[in-house]
């Protein structure tokens, strides 16, 4: 399993996938790169984004301990919602307490669950468009907050992890349970009762546990993370795995050519983003996955530039991408925005092999 996030004009090469394959073609210059001074965690459809203790807007970045109600504290920026509110943690000097921000002032955020507890270990991982904000207690719990201060717990395991929340205050996340085996964890905001994703593919040994993770959930309700594709006991690779019913094994992406992969973020078009090896087994390369085909987002940039983008975190209903990247050999944060004018990948390559529709995505 990659460890990544919330701590190559060119031929783009016959690649197997789950649900179908891309043919060499050579592609225009689809995405506009620039280079970020920080490594970004995440991204809003009006491309703010945030990460380590930065908010970068339009090319300018600000540094949020710099902000009025800081302090110079060591924060760091978790997630930005469409609304411009960032939270995050270590508003404090013991690095733990969460704050919230418009991006011109910070303030604490206060958490419900900790009231009658001295010192409360929790994070705040995520935040969605009506101000509910996912969170970690102690690592093993997870519960959302909504904006009036109402919890409720919804994800409990020897280890809970990566929580996302959507619009509808649905979950995800991944976990650890006794035996050290992962798997990804759904619970919708009504039952409070968490489902494990089970993996494209089950286990032929009863003694072989479900593997499998959940990083990202969108506003439909499709999860994507990881999971195992190989029922054989020896075979440990994971796949970037989509699952649009958490109730029903999830469906393998594919590999960029290596054996493992894995799937970081969703937007409410489907679109899909992650990192996979190569056929090498120890390069890693950024992917875009839309309408069943899984593309190197390198061979979507121009070579020129001296980029090679290793790992693609988050992508917008814009299309915008964050993720991280080698840039002249240095590894830098970056964002990718859509060229403007096309409105398909289809109509710039001018082939009827990707099936990329809709290039530029609806907001929510």
């Amino acid at each position: 399993m990659f460890s990544v996030k919330k701590l190559s004009i060119i031929t783009v090469g016959t690649v197997a996938i789950g649900l179908g394959s891309v043919a060499p073609v050579t592609a225009a210059s689809l995405y506009n790169i620039t280079g970020l001074s920080f490594l970004p965690s995440d991204i809003n459809d009006s491309a703010q984004v945030v990460g380590q203790n930065y908010l970068w807007q339009n090319g300018n970045v600000i540094d949020l301990t710099t902000l009025p109600g800081a302090n110079n504290s060591p924060i760091f920026a978790t997630s930005i919602n469409n609304k411009g509110a960032i939270v995050g943690g270590g508003l404090t000097a013991t690095g733990q307490a969460a704050f919230i921000s418009d991006g011109n002032t910070i303030s604490d955020l206060p958490i419900t669950y900790c009231n009658n507890i001295t010192f409360c270990s929790a994070s705040v991982e995520d935040i969605n468009d009506s101000g509910t904000v996912a969170i970690s207690y102690d690592g093993y719990l997870g519960f959302i907050q909504q904006s009036d201060g109402t919890t409720t717990q919804l994800l409990s395991a020897r280890g809970v992890f990566n929580i996302a929340v959507n619009n509808q205050d649905q979950v995800v996340g991944s976990a650890v349970f006794t035996g050290g085996s992962a798997v990804g964890l759904f619970s919708g905001n009504t039952t409070g009762r968490q489902t494990t994703l089970v993996a494209a593919a089950e286990p032929e040994s009863f003694y072989r546990l479900n593997r499998s993770s959940a990083n990202d959930i969108n506003d439909v309700g499709d999860i994507v993370g990881s999971g195992l594709v190989s029922t054989s006991i020896n075979d440990s690779a994971l796949e970037a795995t989509l699952w649009t019913n958490p109730s029903t094994p999830g469906v393998s992406l594919g590999t960029l050519g290596g054996e493992n992969s894995e799937a970081l973020g969703i937007n409410n078009s489907q679109q899909i983003v992650g990192t996979s090896t190569l056929t090498d087994s120890s390069t890693q390369h950024a992917f875009l996955w839309e309408d069943g085909n899984l593309i190197d987002l390198n061979s979507l940039v121009d070579p020129g530039i001296g980029w090679e983008l290793t790992s693609a975190f988050e992508i917008n209903n814009n299309g915008d991408i964050i993720g991280i990247g080698n840039f002249n050999g240095e590894q830098r944060g970056f964002i990718a925005k859509a060229v403007p004018e096309p409105t398909s990948v289809l109509g710039v390559l001018g082939l009827g092999l990707f099936g990329l529709s809709n290039w530029r995505k609806r907001k929510k």
